[in-house]
């Protein structure tokens, strides 16, 4: 069989030539589509749905994950935990603020809701509603403007709070509550209280995270002392508090310009805005119905931690890219090497064709060994 090699240049430039199609080809595609393949199937493994393999470049580079309070920090189940009224009987304010409240879809208005009907209050329809995300609900009530929500969602239309009730309520919210203030009529009536308590698991989720070099971020439009506080519970350092919908969109383009990719955790309607203007996007097993099939990728769980093994995965796939392609680089620089030896020859010697063979084949091992290795 050598003979025929040995005989004729050309042959033999065609072997070699054959040899290295054939090695680099079979390389590319077990880069190229096993790889992810094995990586795809590694995540389901640990209950994580990525929509494409695309995703895992942006997987393996992650180095911010931005979320809010509700459900990814906190259980997500706030509670009404006490009613601050101002000139009204408090079973009136939350009548007003029930009403304003009913049919709009948010854990707050959920618990204001469920307040009402412990209480058997009689709601009244409102006329006209309207949602603003991140700040709150507006109402047309018995001929009357109600609205609930943020300080700064009242001010913005002329609503005056006393600095007694600010005061009261900063106090509050420095405690880890969430305030959401009520208007009826243009006067401020009081505030609501909610208490919810932060998942046990998230001091931990967010130092296993730093460990592996991704800081955490909140965005909330909850008031400061309330994100801060909360903040200070989980381990988180940076805080972004009362913040409308646009503002987080505009923060997110800002962080963007780093060199590290933004991951956000989108749990409720008002951190939707996270995951569309993230490079990432993440669901939890908590996270809306609605809102799941917006997200990138899926993680079955109620911990955000559990996002760092979906990047891990990544991590340790490109890490086996690496490799093949070092595997590779190897090969193409032994079969020139071994190539250039024997063109400078007079006559082919008659281990010519034994060498590229050979090369062939112990890289081949290389680099499908490499692949088929792959056991996170």
């Amino acid at each position: 069989m050598f003979d025929m090699f040995l005989e004729n240049r050309i042959v033999f430039y065609g072997m070699i030539a054959g040899i290295f199609i054939v090695v680099n080809a079979l390389a590319y595609l077990l880069l190229k589509y096993i790889l992810p393949w094995q990586a795809m199937r590694t995540l389901k493994k640990f209950k994580i749905r990525a929509k494409s393999r695309k995703l895992l470049p942006l997987l393996n580079l992650t180095g911010q994950l931005v979320m809010g309070i509700s459900g990814a920090v906190t259980k997500g189940v706030p509670m009404v935990y006490d009613i601050i009224p101002a000139g009204i009987a408090p079973s009136k304010m939350m009548t007003f603020a029930a009403s304003a409240e009913a049919g709009v879809q948010h854990p707050l208005a959920d618990a204001i809701a469920e307040w009402a009907d412990e209480k058997h209050l009689e709601l009244s329809e409102a006329s006209a509603s309207n949602v603003v995300p991140g700040k709150g609900v507006e109402a047309l009530i018995n001929h009357q403007e109600v609205r609930v929500g943020t300080a700064s969602f009242l001010q913005d239309h002329d609503v005056k709070i006393p600095a007694e009730i600010l005061t009261r309520a900063d106090q509050l919210a420095g405690k880890g509550n969430v305030v959401s203030f009520v208007s009826i009529g243009g006067f401020c009536r009081g505030f609501i209280v909610f208490s919810d308590a932060l998942r046990p698991t998230v001091p931990g989720a967010v130092q296993t995270l730093r460990d592996y070099g991704i800081s955490t971020a909140i965005m909330t439009s909850a008031a400061g002392s309330t994100a801060r506080n909360i903040a200070r519970q989980a381990g988180i350092n940076n805080v972004n508090a009362e913040m409308d919908t646009m503002e987080k969109a505009k923060k997110i383009t800002i962080m963007k310009t780093s060199d590290s990719l933004i991951g956000a955790v989108a749990t409720t309607s008002n951190t939707q805005v996270l995951a569309q203007s993230a490079d990432i996007s993440f669901a939890l097993s908590i996270t809306d119905e609605s809102i799941k099939e917006q997200c990138d990728v899926y993680v079955d769980s109620v911990d955000f931690g559990n996002i760092m093994s979906a990047v891990d995965i990544a991590r340790y796939t490109y890490s086996k890219r690496k490799t093949g392609i070092i595997v590779t680089v190897l090969f193409n620089l032994v079969l020139g090497a071994i190539t250039s030896y024997i063109v400078a020859e007079s006559a082919l010697p008659f281990f010519a064709p034994v060498l590229p063979i050979m090369a062939g084949v112990l890289f081949l091992i290389g680099i499908i060994a490499n692949q088929f290795t792959y056991s996170y």
